[in-house]
């Protein structure tokens, strides 16, 4: 038994069946496909440009979330102002607390401190914490929920605490219950607040407090019409409170600082010294705390280490992506970035700013500044000189080093990462720069005389060269130079004043800066390189989409030639097969 070929069978594109070779004995359709299939190879060879480029895409993309990791980290190590130091991360402090007997210090006082804070030490001794004043009425013979005027009789009064006053009336058939509800409805104005304590089935009492504690939120009552707060107890005549149902006299809190006496009306000291937050807990007269308040190296150790993990994730991504063998001189399947310039560039820059040296660094004569990142024990692993080769060019963290470092001179490393700027003049801030931004001497002369700033001008040295006479823009108190450095003048408006600002670029800063522009969303060189080969990748698209539609017409027109050839031989072996029969009947009569 025969069997049938499906591979053969060729529908067109009119529902034509044909069977390929029928008469010739020729496949056809494998003959068109492997023509068609040779003509693609262009096709062909592009879907791999185009496969080619999104491992490049990929890859870029990869990198870039990794370089925009590593910018995070140089967050807080560029030197981003503010004028509190709370973006200073070598201005973060720590606070070591200790008390001169076995009391806790931690039990009687709490304190936060900023990064504002000065470093240094203080003596404290609570001799008062500040208090809620708080009385009770008599207890009232009625449940909490039964008319109580009975026994208080109806009346108007007013109630005056921190926050105002207001009055409240006391009508026929009201509980003790709801002579609290109307005094809690107007605590938002008055600063008091009562609750009603259940003494048993048939006794009550009501409890009045200020909302905030303090002298100045005391409480004062008044009997205006009737006599329901002197039925209650709470006031002996019309304005006098009942000394004998006070339960705390609402006072002031008083601490001993240094030998000095403090009070406020609070138990939160948030102003009484310059970032330092304070919390008292509780009062122990004679015992004395000491808080300490110290730079804390931890957190800025800990940003620099993060750092040097992010700077290593970017540089081993791209030795990876780039690796080629020292041996055979062939590249890794993976070194899909192999020269790709934008990642040369980035890798360039990068390890240039690692290398280089901070700008302008204060020098002082009896110590050398620290420069380089090699100096506090961060420097690079030598190409070839680790077994692996991912890790050739990374930076190598001597960790003793960097302890060190921090801990014998840490405003040191802290130039030598932030951009520093310093003035000579107390009235003269520094509140920004950008990367443009020199390391520089400026000698500002600022006229202010009639009530505003009128005018700045200023010189700049630069690498010794000095430029005179430069106009900075001024908006309100605010100064722009040129080259972006952005300053705060809060002096005397009604006279000249001059300033000298000196400013030096830390690592960190170049770090920073240098980032941000390469990952910039518009002109940034991997924003750029991921672009070009999406463009490429779409060009490359747009030009196999017009191969295949010409090859599918291509296609038809070749089937249909070789159909036609088909249904020709065909005929041709009718006629033969005719001829063949009557030339064999000629014979037969013959």
């Amino acid at each position: 038994m025969s069997s049938l070929n499906l591979n053969n069978i060729y529908v067109g594109d009119n529902g034509r069946v044909q069977l390929s070779g029928g008469s010739s004995n020729i496949d056809f359709v494998d003959t068109v496909d492997k023509m068609i299939a040779a003509r693609r190879i262009p096709a062909d060879n592009l879907e791999k440009r185009i496969e080619a480029n999104d491992e490049k895409i990929a890859a870029l993309k990869e990198l870039q979330t990794l370089v925009g990791t590593l910018k995070d980290s140089m967050a807080n190590l560029y030197g981003a102002t503010s004028f509190d130091n709370s973006r200073n991360i070598f201005e973060s402090k720590q606070i070591f607390a200790s008390t001169n007997n076995t009391t806790e210090a931690g039990s009687l006082i709490g304190v936060v401190a900023s990064n504002a804070a000065e470093t240094g030490s203080y003596k404290f001794e609570i001799n008062q914490v500040a208090s809620k004043h708080k009385l009770s009425s008599n207890t009232q013979t009625v449940a909490a929920s039964a008319d109580v005027t009975g026994l208080t009789g109806t009346g108007t009064f007013t109630i005056t605490g921190g926050s105002g006053s207001s009055s409240v009336t006391v009508a026929a058939g009201d509980t003790l219950q709801d002579i609290r509800d109307k005094i809690n409805n107007v605590k938002d104005t008055t600063g008091i607040q009562a609750s009603v304590v259940k003494v048993s089935e048939t006794e009550s009492t009501l409890i009045l407090t200020s909302v905030e504690e303090g002298e100045a939120n005391r409480m004062s009552f008044s009997d205006d019409t009737g006599s329901v707060l002197q039925n209650l107890g709470v006031l002996t005549d019309a304005t006098t409170i009942n000394a004998a149902n006070v339960i705390d006299d609402g006072n002031n809190a008083s601490i001993t600082l240094d030998g000095i006496t403090v009070t406020r009306g609070s138990n939160e000291f948030s102003d009484l010294i310059d970032g330092l937050s304070i919390s008292l807990y509780d009062a122990e007269p004679g015992t004395e705390i000491t808080i300490e308040i110290e730079q804390d190296l931890n957190q800025a150790k800990t940003a620099i280490l993060n750092f040097v993990e992010a700077y290593n994730a970017v540089q081993t991504f791209i030795n990876e992506k780039t690796f080629v063998d020292p041996t055979t001189g062939e590249s890794s399947e993976d070194a899909v970035l192999l020269g790709n310039t934008s990642v040369k560039g980035i890798e360039s820059a990068l390890q240039q700013i690692a290398g280089s040296f901070a700008n302008g660094v204060t020098d002082r004569p009896d110590k050398d500044d620290y420069s380089v990142l090699a100096e506090i024990g961060l420097d690079f692993v030598a190409y070839g000189a680790n077994e692996d080769p991912m890790l050739s060019k990374t930076i190598d963290l001597d960790e003793a080093a960097l302890n060190e470092a921090l801990l014998n001179e840490p405003q040191e490393v802290m130039e030598l990462f932030l951009f520093r700027g310093k003035s000579d003049n107390s009235d003269v801030t520094m509140t920004g720069f950008d990367g443009k931004t020199n390391a520089a001497t400026y000698e500002f002369n600022i006229d202010a005389s009639g009530g505003t700033i009128n005018s700045v001008t200023y010189d700049i040295t630069v690498n010794g060269v000095t430029t005179t006479g430069k106009n900075a823009v001024v908006s309100g108190n605010s100064i722009r130079t040129a080259d972006g450095l952005r300053l705060f003048y809060g002096g005397d408006a009604n006279a000249s004043d001059t300033a000298t600002v000196t400013t030096s670029i830390g690592i960190g800063a170049q770090f920073y800066f240098e980032l941000d522009s390469i990952l910039d969303e518009e002109d940034g060189s991997l924003t750029q390189a991921i672009s070009d080969l999406e463009v490429q990748t779409t060009s490359y698209e747009e030009k196999v989409d017009r191969i295949d539609e010409r090859l599918t017409r291509q296609r038809e027109v070749l089937m249909d030639q070789f159909i036609a050839m088909e249904s020709a031989l065909a005929r041709m072996k009718n006629i033969q097969s005719s001829l063949d029969e009557l030339m064999a009947a000629g014979r037969d009569k013959g």
